[in-house]
């Protein structure tokens, strides 16, 4: 379809000169465009872009920039003498500049004041409008007044002055596009001279006076055809040009006597208000969008993998035929339609943009296209046509629907990557082309020309006689430019990345809560990471902790607080979760926060693993099953080693300033991992309630220590562990143990301990019977283990022969698991990726 697109361009527009005609064309629909971006990204205080142009506080309208550009180009357009060739055709597209800029403000000229945010402004928008299909008529080879010959005749005159009158009784009847469009297409001028006029129009006021039914007709008409058209219009417009102002002042209130009589009472600041619902239709058009997109995704890869399907699906989109938007056979084009349906499916302003401006600029190929009798002989062309222009359609009526809105830094990124990468790209492409040329070498020029075209066009698409390459060149060339395209959209789409840390009075309120209901999760004192977003409940009784990573919002355990609060807090989570098109995902939940979790945000469970608790009162080193850590614990002691256990705030600060020094060193500048079950920190005088248990050496150095957080009253959650690799094996354990000894004989007040967390203990848990699927997942897990100590955590904690409580991972879609388990790792320092700033507390 592109070749004969192409060629018949070449045809219809190059060979007929009419080439600086559609250039001048193209250059007023871009700079009116990107002037319309311009005046709205400053109008809404974006940073990042430049502004107005104002030197020495002197405003400078686009429509001096416009005039320059119609006087140079205009001028140097006469200039030029005999056949301009490519002169011509730059000069065009200047002067299409130049009036895109002129009529983008025309009705500051027209009003000699800056109305361009006020309803008078839409005159501009209008005049714009009126010459992008004035001058698309001329390309057609429609003519003003229907065209005049160099000497025309007296037939040619008479109809000339008859279309003249009926353009102007349209005018009269208040048909101002019927009437402009009637100069360029007399059926319009006569429809619009021989219906009935408008009931504001001066033909309505002179002749229906007196004719009262003519006049109610009309105004019954315009009740129900033109406010309607106008109301369309007005959506259009408020699209592409941006809503304008309310200049309506509202109108001062009068105090009453009574009013004067006492002190005006202090107004609570106004809640946030929360956008309505869209209507369910619009809904119903989003849904047909994301689903068309669904389905171009499924033929495209079906095309790019079963060879007879792509064939067929390559027939009709070659030649005189064209396919739908986005309907053809690569891994490309499937990547592209199926990033789309996913982002719009999570309601993204960004993902709209991008599929409109997909979308439109193939409604505006095929409709440009179809203008051409080889392309509109065929049905097929003009059913592709149809669906291209219901999707752009559902598009533009269910705008309303896609309300979340990226990171701020997305569009300078994504940007900055493409300009980058396409300098890269080009530069990698001309020394490929140099170097695989097959019949002497190009220039540099030559060959970064034909990297760049390859880069933005399919192989073949184009042809470059000059050039002679390996078809491998033209197809990595493309390739790693679908590469860079996708990476810059998807950089586009990106979630907020949710750097607003809890602030210092929520971590207040957070403590109240943990003071009152702490006891009921393990995991309720890890909440305080100060890395982790609050959502607290309309009441303050609940809140969700949770933590951004990767496009997730991973909250960890039960909600803490009041759990008949707990439903408010999971709904606001929900709440903020879908105004930012995060993934929802609760990592180490109990059961009862799942169960409660489920049943609110409809999220599904996942069994994860088990936390292993140990109540002291029941711990004992007797009997045969505990004989391997009697053995190692009776080991230890005998080489002089003792436990010391404290309260934090029990130690002096130089003193604990050592350990933390300890600590930092015993990790040996490994990532610090943990996220659910890890504060975070040690040290901070907020946390004075939380207990270090330290193993020293008969010379009384430290060569290991323990650091648990309060759970509740009555229990402790581990949270750090360090040792000195230098020291003697099996220092965590006997402090463990001694910890659990002197709890259960009156030490600290401590009825229960909780340990690690083993992630699919089930799974390494020896079981009579075990089937070949469970020791295939286990000899996988083990394999695993070499890096991230799963098999290792379990038989540690299983020393101490505890209760496990089982814990899940929560998520909404099965498709959404692979996102969910990176952000876990992420989070919990598993993987990690080099940061290039760090988010800032609110």
């Amino acid at each position: 379809m592109w070749q004969s697109l192409l060629d018949a361009y070449r045809d219809r527009i190059v060979d007929t000169g009419r080439e600086p005609l559609f250039l001048l064309l193209l250059g007023l629909v871009l700079s009116f465009l990107f002037i319309r971006i311009s005046t709205r990204l400053i109008r809404a205080q974006v940073r990042w872009w430049p502004g107005n142009v104002a030197p020495g506080g002197l405003h400078i309208h686009h429509v001096v920039f416009g005039q320059a550009l119609l006087l140079i180009c205009g001028v140097s357009a006469f200039a030029v003498r005999g056949d301009g060739g490519s002169w011509w055709n730059l000069l065009g597209f200047g002067f299409g500049v130049g009036c895109g800029l002129v009529l983008d403000e025309f009705a500051l000229v027209l009003h000699l004041k800056d109305v361009y945010w006020s309803e008078q402004g839409r005159t501009s928008v209008d005049a714009v409008m009126l010459a992008i299909a004035t001058i698309g008529l001329l390309l057609l080879g429609e003519l003003p007044l229907g065209g005049f010959a160099r000497h025309p005749d007296g037939p040619t005159l008479a109809g000339a002055c008859g279309l003249l009158a009926l353009v102007v009784v349209s005018l009269l009847k208040g048909k101002t596009w019927t009437g402009l469009l009637g100069i360029m297409l007399w059926p319009l001028a006569l429809v619009g001279a021989l219906r009935l006029a408008r009931p504001q129009s001066p033909w309505a006021r002179w002749r229906y006076r007196s004719r009262p039914r003519r006049l109610a007709r009309a105004e019954r008409r315009e009740e129900r055809i033109h406010r309607r058209l106008v109301a369309a219009k007005t959506t259009v417009y408020d699209l592409v040009a941006g809503t304008p102002d309310d200049h309506e002042p509202a109108a001062p209130p009068v105090p009453g006597p009574a009013a004067e009589q006492r002190p005006a009472a202090v107004e609570p600041p106004p809640a946030a208000v929360e956008l309505p619902p869209p209507a369910p239709w619009r809904l119903r058009c989003a849904a047909f969008v994301q689903w068309y997109l669904r389905i171009a995704t499924l033929i495209d890869l079906l095309g790019a993998v079963v060879a007879p399907f792509r064939a067929e699906v390559q027939r009709i989109d070659r030649g005189e035929y064209f396919a739908p938007v986005l309907v053809t056979s690569g891994f490309t084009t499937a990547l592209l339609a199926g990033l789309l349906a996913v982002m719009l499916r999570r309601r993204k302003r960004a993902a709209w943009i991008a599929a409109l401006a997909v979308v439109l600029v193939h409604a505006a190929l095929y409709g440009l296209a179809l203008a051409f009798p080889e392309f509109r002989a065929h049905p097929f062309n003009w059913f592709s046509f149809a669906l291209t222009l219901a999707v752009l359609v559902a598009l533009v009526l269910s705008r309303p629907v896609f309300r979340v809105r990226g990171g701020r830094g997305n569009l300078p990124l994504a940007a900055a990557v493409l300009v980058a990468g396409s300098a890269l790209l080009t530069a990698l492409g001309a020394v490929a082309v140099r170097l695989g040329h097959a019949d002497g070498v190009p220039s540099w020029g030559e060959a970064a020309r034909y990297g760049l075209l390859r880069l933005v066009t399919l192989s073949g698409v184009v042809r470059v006689t000059d050039v002679d390459v390996p078809r491998w060149i033209d197809l990595a060339l493309n390739l790693l430019g679908t590469a860079l395209l996708l990476l810059t959209l998807r950089i586009l789409l990106r979630s907020p990345r949710g750097t607003e840390w809890q602030s210092p009075e929520e971590e207040l309120r957070l403590r109240e809560l943990l003071a009152r209901h702490g006891g009921r999760d393990s995991l309720g004192y890890f909440a305080l990471r100060r890395d982790k977003s609050l959502c607290f409940s309309a009441s303050g009784k609940a809140a969700v902790a949770y933590r951004v990573e990767n496009g997730v919002a991973l909250a960890s355990g039960d909600p803490i607080g009041d759990p008949e609060a707990w439903p408010q807090a999971i709904e606001e989570w929900q709440r903020r979760v879908r105004a930012h098109a995060w993934i929802p995902a609760v990592t180490g939940v109990g059961e009862q926060g799942g169960t409660v979790y489920a049943r609110v945000a409809g999220l599904r469970a996942l069994h994860l693993g088990d936390e292993a608790v140990v109540e002291p009162a029941r711990f004992t080193l007797d009997g045969r099953e505990m004989r391997g850590l009697r053995q190692t614990c009776r080991r230890v002691e005998r080489a002089g080693y003792r436990v010391v256990i404290r309260r934090h705030r029990d130690i002096p600060a130089e003193e604990f300033a050592d350990l933390v020094r300890l600590a930092d060193a015993w990790r040996h500048g490994r990532t610090e991992r943990g996220f659910s079950m890890a504060l975070g920190r040690l040290g901070d005088p907020a946390d004075g309630d939380c207990l270090i248990a330290e193993c020293r050496d008969e010379a009384g150095r430290t060569a290991a220590l323990l650091s648990f957080v309060p759970w509740g009253d009555d229990g402790l959650s581990l949270d750090l562990m360090r040792r000195d690799r230098e020291s003697d094996n099996g220092l965590v354990e006997y402090t463990v143990a001694r910890l659990l000894e002197q709890a259960r004989d009156g030490g600290p007040a401590v009825r229960r301990v909780s340990l690690n967390f083993a992630m699919f203990r089930e799974v390494f848990e020896e079981r009579l019977g075990a089937g070949p699927v469970l020791r295939l997942w286990r000899g996988v897990l083990r394999f695993l283990s070499r890096w991230w100590q799963l098999e290792s955590l379990y038989r540690a904690n299983a020393r101490y022969r505890p209760h496990w409580q089982p814990r899940f991972v929560l998520y909404e879609k099965p498709s959404e698991l692979p996102a969910i388990g990176l952000a876990a790792a992420l989070a919990e320092g598993f993987l990690t990726r080099p940061r290039l700033r760090r988010g800032r507390r609110a």
